[in-house]
């Protein structure tokens, strides 16, 4: 019977074993695939861009000074300089429509800001006549097909352009003239015979252009070039020696000049310019092979242009090309190379020897996918560009980024915004800060209440009531974050902010009047005290809610007292500390409360799972109560409460609900505990489900997983190690 009954246990312990460790074995193994997937959707973040040539497309007539296409790259155009445009067939090359625009022929085709489908042809008779090509999907049945439109603005009436000599124009021609078409404004700008700078503003787009200029501006030297600035409220003038200036046309009958200086550096000569997307910065080529970016800012001193980055090259720069809805370029170089460059990222991403010449018109396709190079021997030479990610580079991921209109290097995270010139920053940096905040502030909260209280639970507390505290903190490990979130936001944060001195007065306040109350109990007679040995936290319960109460009763009196009557105002002036509602101490308070039941439980453990012979025998060589808990007790116990704060931070760091809710979700870096953050867990929940598929930012939100994967990776290795270094150390007492 015996023999039989060892038989069956070994048998359940065997079968036990083996559950246990496939159970564990399948947790290991659906980490990793949950791992490896992560780093599968992040991975083509770093694929390098490509850039390849398709084919030449033999254009006949006339000499094309504009290129584009529809963003399926379905339909190329091509404005040639007798007026016509041309609609081709990109596979064959062969046309699919033709339209004269114009009747006269064209000295310039200018791209009107900030659209990427409108344009101004120029005429030599000197007028401007304003056209928007555009393109309609369309179904016979199950086939699609690209319809081709072109509108003509105003009605196609060509608008004059007075006193401005198309035929004196040398060089750039079509530098000269800048165009600005918003809504219901017109802006145009234009150099005159004697060199000064014109400028119309139509608010009705039926007015014409045969009114006077609504602004005449004389500049200190000649102008080649004039581009609008940012909504149409700035205006860029420079000319070929780098010099340029900087006007302010908000209101056009106000316009001020507010910047000069020059776009090259060291004595170099100006060889290219272009403005990027938004035309926030410019970027300018030197005869030196340099290439820099100039961003306008403002400051305290006023608007003006500032040097943020360059990219250095073996040859000067003879074309650039922005892309259109990026703040990419290609930048063709004296010897015919070509290279893909990214602004933000300053990224080198791909080069490709072309040995061609300077185009007469170049352009990128709507998607970026496509580069037309228009020559002037006729040929449209088209390239295939592979780039999908090139905002992403290790130095915007962590360093500093000079970002456009920022006065200096930051770090920020911004993935969107309402306006389409929007340049995305993409710094984890303020994330990773957030999510080290967060989780200091919450340990610092937990950490001394749960293994304080384990230590006393385990080791003071009387049996009857451990039976009801450890079960009733344990049952809290379940309350759900986001219940713990909403309180925390909704009505923990209003009344820190409303009692802001009497919050802070409490972390003083209570451990004061708990170490009170305890001398005081120590004092009193044995007899009295004794009979209620382990019970000291039920009795001194009212002491905590008295102690609570007081304080928020004299919150008034308490801040005229420490804070000159306003606690807010007086953190503000003394150390610089501004207070946001939902911020770090509200945020470590609710977090904590999570964190709490989870260090307590396994601190617990460890301290009552302290072999009894190990006390005793203390006891019994003469050592105090707390002579035994401090040099025997925590000492044993010391692995399982390393592994409790441990197993903690990991729970404070991969929170969030909480810091959801409780936290203005502001990417900020700074420490200041009256101040929010972002952490990468509260960041992924609020992101993912509006990025597109497949974008830069999906990817993104993937590599923060798993940056924040590999962080508690490396807090469990850590901790880890230093546990079994606690273990073999202490293990033996």
């Amino acid at each position: 019977m015996i023999q039989g009954l060892s038989w069956r246990r070994r048998a359940v312990e065997a079968l036990t074993a083996r559950v246990v460790g496939l159970g564990g074995g399948a947790i290991i193994v659906a980490i990793t695939l949950i791992f490896f997937y992560l780093v599968m959707v992040a991975a083509p973040i770093f694929r390098p861009a490509q850039i390849s040539e398709l084919d030449v497309l033999r254009l006949s007539g006339s000499q094309v000074l504009a290129a584009g296409s529809n963003d399926s790259f379905e339909s190329l155009y091509a404005i040639g300089a007798d007026g016509t445009i041309s609609f081709l067939n990109p596979d064959t090359g062969a046309l699919r429509g033709s339209e004269r625009l114009t009747p006269y022929p064209l000295a310039a085709v200018r791209l009107v800001f900030p659209s990427n489908d409108t344009f101004a042809l120029v005429g030599e008779d000197g007028t401007a006549t304003l056209v928007r090509v555009w393109f309609r999907r369309r179904f016979d049945g199950d086939v699609g097909y690209i319809e081709d439109h072109v509108d003509r603005l105003f009605g196609g009436e060509p608008l004059p352009l007075p006193a401005i000599p198309v035929e004196q124009a040398t060089g750039h021609h079509e530098n000269r003239f800048d165009f600005y078409l918003a809504e219901s404004v017109l802006k145009v700008a234009g150099v005159d015979a004697s060199g000064n700078i014109r400028i119309w503003q139509f608010d009705q787009l039926d007015d014409r252009l045969s009114q006077p200029p609504a602004v005449d501006l004389r500049p200190g030297g000649s102008i080649d070039r004039l581009d609008f600035g940012p909504r149409g409220d700035w205006l860029y003038a420079t000319n070929s020696s780098g010099a340029v200036a900087v006007y302010d046309i908000a209101v056009p009958d106000q316009a001020v000049e507010v910047y000069s200086g020059f776009l090259t550096r060291d004595g170099a000569e100006l060889s290219v310019m272009t403005p990027l997307l938004g035309r926030y910065s410019l970027m300018a080529a030197d005869n030196n092979g340099r290439l820099t970016q100039w961003i306008l800012r403002r400051g305290p001193e006023g608007a003006g242009l500032v040097a943020a980055r360059d990219f250095e090259f073996a040859d000067p720069i003879a074309a650039i090309v922005a892309e259109p809805r990026r703040k990419g370029m290609m930048a063709l170089d004296s010897r015919g190379e070509m290279h893909l460059l990214h602004s933000t990222s300053e990224r080198y991403l791909a080069s490709f020897p072309t040995g061609l010449s300077t185009p007469a018109a170049a352009a990128f396709s709507p998607r970026s996918d496509r580069l037309l190079l228009a020559m002037p021997n006729g040929d449209l030479r088209r390239y295939a560009v592979t780039n999908h990610h090139p905002e992403i580079s290790w130095a915007a991921l962590w360093h500093k980024i000079w970002y456009e209109g920022y006065p200096e290097p930051v770090h920020s995270w911004q993935s969107s915004s309402a306006d389409n010139d929007f340049e995305p920053k993409f710094s984890f940096s303020p994330l990773l800060f957030g999510t080290l905040k967060a989780a200091f502030y919450a340990m610092l909260f937990a950490t001394p209440i749960a293994v304080m209280g384990a230590i006393y639970t385990a080791y003071f507390m009387a049996p009857r009531m451990r039976r009801w505290v450890k079960p009733g903190i344990e049952v809290m490990a379940a309350m759900p974050t986001v219940i713990l979130g909403f309180l925390a936001g909704l009505w923990f944060a209003p009344l820190v902010e409303q009692n802001l001195s009497a919050v802070l007065s409490l972390f003083v306040a209570v451990p004061l009047c708990m170490l009170g109350f305890a001398w005081f109990w120590h004092l009193l007679p044995r007899r009295v005290t004794q009979p209620f040995d382990g019970w000291f936290a039920a009795i001194s319960i009212p002491v905590l809610v008295v102690t609570t109460w007081l304080v928020f009763a004299y919150d008034n009196g308490l801040e005229r007292l420490l804070f000159d009557g306003d606690a807010q105002a007086w953190f503000l002036a003394a150390l610089g500390l501004d207070y946001d509602q939902r911020n770090a101490l509200v945020v470590g308070i609710a977090m904590g409360l999570a964190v709490i039941p989870v260090v307590f439980a396994i601190s617990e453990d460890a301290i009552h799972g302290v072999p009894r012979h190990l006390t005793t025998g203390s006891l019994a060589l003469g050592a105090t109560n707390w002579q035994t808990l401090t040099r025997v007790v925590i000492l044993t116990a010391s692995p399982g409460i390393f592994s409790a704060l441990m197993i903690g931070l990991g729970r404070a760091v991969g929170e969030t609900m909480i810091v959801l809710m409780a936290t203005g979700n502001t990417p900020l870096m700074d420490f200041n505990l009256f101040e929010g953050m972002r952490t990468f867990a509260a960041n992924i929940a609020v992101e993912l489900p509006e990025s597109e598929v497949d974008s830069s930012h999906y990817r993104l939100l993937f590599l923060a997983a798993v940056v924040l994967f590999v962080l508690t990776f490396c807090f469990n290795t850590g901790a880890e190690l230093v546990r079994q270094r606690l273990r073999s150390r202490y293990g033996n007492l």
